[in-house]
């Protein structure tokens, strides 16, 4: 995968015109989940989060989230992430969801805790079914957490100079501010590595359903084995055809019941064109042969 370019957004950034930034040559932003509120002295979601949300999907940008813990011990952040995962639902993101780990709260308690925490969070994430990762800076990240768990989970690294100090395996590099046309003020810029799009459909994670791993050519109605109608015929003949062209090695007879060698036939066509080998041939694959046979 080349690097493609990113942006993370939260409701600090008063106002987004998700279509320039899609035309000024981004591909994905990163938005902040949630938000503290004084008065009640607690977590709150981010105040733009759905309206960005459904901006950026709009302007066909994707997406990813990240979520700023506030938390002072594991319990805190247990509950942070169940209600991440409350506030995700129903969405689909082609980015990971990052725990957000850069206050001093945590920090302060070392490594076991800070461990401890970020295992606490993405652990439970990745329970729900998303794809979970860190946002951290180079500094505390090799100071605060050990790099068992570094290396368990997606890094996102937040290095602020010419090039990247940080000697872990990382997919996204935060590398400093940006003014991007469509954002009012600077804006935070991100270069990422990792194919995370194809790795989270792929697994059907984040809101997503797995992709087969095999594709069907037909997914209506075929003709099966022991069918013995006019279109079995039909079918037949296209292949006996077929065969005499050199397409396939198969030779099938000239009656009409679907047998045994019309379905190794079909096979033999299904896998050459990349499609799964199910021997029943649908309104696809006739219309297939016939183009192979013109």
């Amino acid at each position: 995968m080349s690097t493609v370019q990113g942006l993370d957004i939260s409701a600090c950034q008063t106002s987004v015109d998700f279509k320039k930034v899609k035309k000024a040559g981004y591909s994905y932003v990163i938005l902040r989940l949630n938000e503290w509120d004084k008065t009640k002295r607690d977590i709150v979601k981010d105040s733009r989060f759905e309206e960005y949300y459904k901006a950026a999907k709009a302007a066909g940008l994707m997406v990813g989230a990240y979520y700023f813990t506030y938390a002072n011990t594991v319990d805190y952040v247990r509950y942070e992430a169940e209600t991440a995962v409350k506030w995700l639902a129903g969405k689909q993101f082609e980015y990971p969801i990052y725990y957000d780990l850069e206050r001093n709260e945590l920090f302060d308690q070392g490594m076991s805790v800070c461990d401890q925490a970020v295992k606490t969070f993405c652990n439970t994430l990745e329970n729900a079914g998303y794809f979970a990762g860190v946002y951290c800076s180079t500094f505390w990240y090799t100071k605060c957490v050990s790099k068992a768990v570094r290396e368990r989970y997606a890094c996102w690294i937040a290095d602020w100079s010419s090039r990247c100090s940080y000697t872990g395996t990382y997919g996204m590099w935060q590398n400093g501010t940006a003014y991007v046309d469509g954002v009012a003020g600077a804006v935070d810029h991100d270069l990422c590595y990792v194919d995370y799009p194809a790795r989270i459909k792929a697994k059907g994670l984040n809101g997503f359903k797995p992709e087969s791993s095999e594709k069907l050519l037909d997914s209506g109605s075929c003709y099966k084995l022991g069918e013995t109608t006019v279109g079995a015929l039909a079918v037949k003949e296209l292949l006996r055809l077929a065969y005499y062209k050199g397409l396939i090695s198969t030779k099938v007879d000239d009656d009409k019941t679907y047998d045994a060698e019309t379905i190794e036939a079909v096979k033999e066509l299904q896998k050459k064109w990349g499609y799964k080998q199910t021997g029943g041939a649908g309104a696809n694959f006739v219309r297939r042969l016939f183009e192979a046979l013109k």
